[in-house]
């Protein structure tokens, strides 16, 4: 796992410029901007794509029903002619929650929905701005001419998706080019799981894993003081693991007492330390890389066999904020530092 990438989730966005800079010095070949609320991933990207050469740029993960489909396409196309060619598109449908705050919407089939949008996608930019678009799918009807379509740089731009469950992963093995897979993944889910839905998706498309890539968002956090970084790595598996929809993961792994205590915590206590104090060493252990630099790169090892390539993520993200905004730069810089190639 030579190929390393990192997501880079701050605030600032001029430090998300910076340290896509220097993860490029350090020779990791792909860099994620994140997308939520308050952090625009297409517009992070054009800042890294700016002070980069070339590092990889990637939306890590773009939420795909906030946008048009059309707006998506021709974001994609510019920053990839901003980049010279190294946008990476990864498209996660988040969740029925996410989606009713964000857009005021209920998505009811967003496996089905999302395989829409990307065929979309893919078509816009096989038209090479020429023709017309005519669309007239289940969720999308789409008309437009040629002239309002966008003129790629490349037609075959990468896509990964974000997918959990069986009906998404299958729908990801179908149409995209890559997985974008959860920081809540173990080896054995991905392994039991995660790679036979794949499968079925790859089978209907005429593909095989070998057409594939599987990248997965590593929970990391380095610190000298272990105690430290296992804490704030419990903080990230907990607000994960707090979402109902998720739940099918820690009964997968057989953690029933501490997802009832973790939700508990969540909704009932709002408490995070509480939530924290519930996510036990053995999720720990099998979800995070935590601990001191030589205790990560040893526990990195264990994804070789199942990851084309990881994707280093750092506890701090979501609306806890246990962690705060200067450790996680810290940490992010730990971290290329301590992955540099």
């Amino acid at each position: 796992m030579d190929f390393r990438a990192i997501t880079l989730q701050l605030d600032d966005i001029n430090e998300v410029a910076r340290l896509a800079r220097l993860a490029e010095e350090a020779g990791f070949g792909l860099a994620w901007g994140i997308d939520t609320p308050r952090s625009n991933a297409f517009v992070q990207m054009a800042a890294m794509a700016a002070n980069t050469k070339k590092i990889q740029i990637g939306s890590g993960i773009a939420r795909a029903f906030v946008r048009g489909p059309l707006q998506t396409a021709a974001a994609a196309v510019d920053l990839d002619r901003l980049s010279h060619g190294r946008m990476v598109l990864g498209l996660g449908s988040g969740t029925r929650k996410q989606n009713l705050f964000e857009t005021g919407m209920h998505i009811d089939h967003p496996a089905s929905q999302i395989k829409e949008l990307v065929h979309i996608i893919r078509q816009v930019w096989a038209l090479n701005g020429e023709g017309n678009l005519d669309f007239q799918g289940k969720f999308y009807r789409l008309n437009a001419r040629g002239f309002t379509l966008t003129k790629p740089l490349r037609q075959d731009v990468p896509i990964y998706m974000a997918a959990v469950n069986p009906f998404m992963l299958r729908a990801a093995g179908e149409v995209a080019d890559g997985l974008a897979g959860h920081p809540c993944f173990s080896v054995k889910y991905m392994k039991e799981e995660v790679l036979p839905h794949l499968a079925v998706g790859w089978q209907r498309a005429g593909k095989s894993r070998k057409d594939y890539q599987l990248t997965s968002w590593l929970i990391t956090n380095i610190a000298q003081d272990r105690k430290q970084a296992r804490r704030e790595a419990a903080y990230q598996i907990g607000f994960y693991m707090s979402t109902r929809s998720y739940g099918g993961m820690m009964d997968f792994h057989g953690w029933h007492q501490e997802k009832e205590a973790i939700r508990a915590a969540f909704f009932d206590k709002r408490d995070m330390e509480a939530v924290a104090d519930a996510v036990s060493d053995d999720m720990i252990d099998t979800l995070a890389l935590a601990g001191t630099p030589d205790d990560c790169r040893k526990q990195l090892e264990r994804y070789r066999d199942v990851l084309d390539f990881p994707t280093l993520y750092t506890a701090g993200v979501g609306p806890a904020r246990t962690v705060p905004q200067e450790r996680v730069r810290e940490n992010l810089e730990t971290i290329i530092h301590t992955f540099a190639q």
